[in-house]
């Protein structure tokens, strides 16, 4: 799965991409998702992660992580990014019954 990630007033480190890379790489494994975008972001003490998921030609909701850290957030990204994937496989499995 190829990914993307941008910085919105954050310097993009090496110890970051290979961070998000992490917890992007399972979301990849066994699906149909062909890209991700990531956005991090600083907003005063706020540290924010922001994802997309492409899966089959469509993109997902994109998805806002928060935390007083940037390691965290990129954490509950990974999170929430897997939920949102998770739900769409029940949906696609459904209708297809």
């Amino acid at each position: 799965m190829n990914h993307t990630l941008h910085g919105d007033n954050v310097e993009i480190t090496d110890a970051l991409r290979d961070l998000v890379g992490e917890k992007l790489a399972p979301l990849g494994q066994g699906t149909d998702t062909t890209s991700a975008r990531v956005t991090l972001k600083v907003d005063g003490s706020m540290q924010a992660a922001s994802g997309t998921l492409h899966v089959n030609g469509q993109d997902l909701t994109t998805i806002t992580a928060t935390a007083s850290d940037m390691h965290t957030a990129i954490d509950r990204l990974g999170n929430k990014l897997s939920a949102q994937l998770k739900r769409h496989k029940q949906r696609q499995h459904g209708r297809l019954q």
